[in-house]
């Protein structure tokens, strides 16, 4: 009997042995399915189905083998796509925790090209949460394998990453220059480098280089380029005071705007009809509720266009408006630089001789210099006025001078004054009708701020 209930242990132990195994082979599968779904859902941008794919499979790999490869290739695998939506979300500190732990069991297996990607991904989390040491350290990790892998396209696009996430941001605009020359004669996608050069060149205020590099950028077929690239020289000839110029690339800017619209409601349209066909896939399946899903659907396809549409429209008036705001402005802008209280204070900002100081400024002349400030600012004076009530209409000049930027020196020459009986008065502003006593900001903060 005792050899007999040995064999029946046995057997019972191989059984046991065999149903986990199949049920552990059952759940990866599940797993395996769900990721592959998931990566569906990815494709036709449908991000909240494929979190929850993604989510699902997670859960579902945490109770197979931990130490089986497959299982551990296939959850670094789902994490990092997870990780992708995530940061799609502006979820930042959990895309990184998820690119991280998918990058060390990547690293485990060793397989490198996924490893390169998985470190690409949490550069790119680290640099959104600003932590751009670290974010600098993946990105020149994965850089390192790509290059090891012969890989020259994800070398050069990760590069660009490097030079607008990194290089950017710490302004070092000589290392971004480098890195993206080097990666633009290496073949990558010429238009990306060009914005990038213009960029870089328009912050190191040489505008000859940044406006070549900028127009090249804007032969790119993508709206949302050319805005970036027209905005920019927009900047450079507005402060070139070429503002023919300046306008006409401001209506290519506003141009291009109305088209990424557009193409952002083809997408959205794309996205839509893949719902619409998931949808009828489904029910397919539930005959009985099919009259009611499409009428469902068309409603809600209407409903989305509608939206969209009265979205565009609304952009599109409130582009116009700003438009307009910005036109009135350069030309209060121009105004105000023709103005002799302003052309006199710029000419002793600049040298103050006996010829400058040779002037004679009108009443009707600060009356003028004051009503272009509060076009330009905003109905600076008004403010103030409603904030600080005691200030006189010297003050108010005196404020008026301040926000445009004149130096203790020019204004106490307007006002006939030395300069150091201005810095005087100018204490006594702040301090005696500017709560001076409980606001511990300095004048020019103060009136910055209104």
């Amino acid at each position: 009997m005792r050899p007999f209930k040995r064999y029946i242990t046995i057997a019972l132990l191989v059984m046991m042995t065999v149903f986990v195994s199949c049920r552990q082979e059952s759940r990866y599968d599940e797993a395996l399915a769900l990721y592959n779904k998931g990566v569906e859902h990815r494709e036709a941008k449908q991000n909240k189905d494929a979190a929850k794919c993604f989510s699902d499979a997670l859960v579902t790999l945490n109770l197979c083998d931990e130490e089986n490869d497959a299982v551990k290739a296939l959850k670094a695998a789902t994490e990092d796509r997870l990780g992708e939506i995530y940061w799609l979300q502006s979820l930042f500190d959990d895309a990184l925790a998820l690119h991280l732990d998918a990058s060390a069991l990547f690293d485990e297996l060793h397989d490198s090209s996924s490893l390169m990607k998985s470190l690409r991904n949490a550069g790119r989390a680290e640099a959104s949460l600003k932590h751009l040491q670290e974010a600098e350290n993946h990105y020149y990790e994965s850089i390192e394998i790509a290059k090891s892998l012969n890989d020259k396209d994800f070398t050069n696009a990760t590069s660009l990453d490097l030079a607008r996430d990194i290089y950017m941001e710490t302004e070092d605009f000589g290392k971004m220059i480098s890195v993206v020359s080097h990666a633009l004669e290496n073949g990558a996608e010429p238009y990306q480098c060009h914005l990038l050069l213009g960029l870089a060149y328009y912050y190191l205020e040489n505008d000859d280089e940044a406006i070549m590099h900028l127009n090249e950028a804007a032969k790119s077929d993508k709206a949302g380029m050319k805005m970036s690239a027209y905005q920019t020289l927009y900047f450079i000839y507005q402060l070139r005071d070429d503002y023919a110029k300046a306008l006409e690339y401001h209506e290519l800017y506003n141009e291009n705007m109305i088209a990424a619209d557009n193409q952002h409601r083809g997408e959205e349209m794309q996205r839509i009809k893949g719902e619409q066909d998931l949808k009828m896939q489904e029910n397919a399946l539930k005959a009985k509720q099919k009259t009611r899903t499409l009428y469902l659907c068309g409603v809600l396809a209407v409903l989305v266009i509608a939206l969209i549409i009265t979205i565009i429209l609304l952009r599109q008036r409130t582009l116009r408006n700003r438009l307009e705001a910005e036109k009135a402005k350069n030309q209060f802008e121009l105004a105000l630089k023709k103005n002799k209280v302003y052309v006199t204070a710029l000419a002793l900002s600049e040298q103050i001789t006996k010829s400058t100081l040779d002037f004679n400024i009108s009443e009707e002349d600060w009356n003028d210099f004051v009503s272009l400030t509060n076009n330009v600012y905003g109905n600076f004076t008004k403010k103030l006025l409603d904030r600080y009530p005691t200030l006189t209409k010297s003050d108010l000049q005196i404020c008026c001078l301040t926000r445009q930027g004149f130096s203790n020196q020019v204004i106490s020459v307007l006002f006939n004054q030395q300069t150091n009986s201005y810095a005087r008065r100018k204490s006594r502003i702040k301090q005696e009708k500017m709560n001076g006593s409980e606001d511990t900001r300095s004048l020019e903060e103060i009136l910055e701020s209104v």
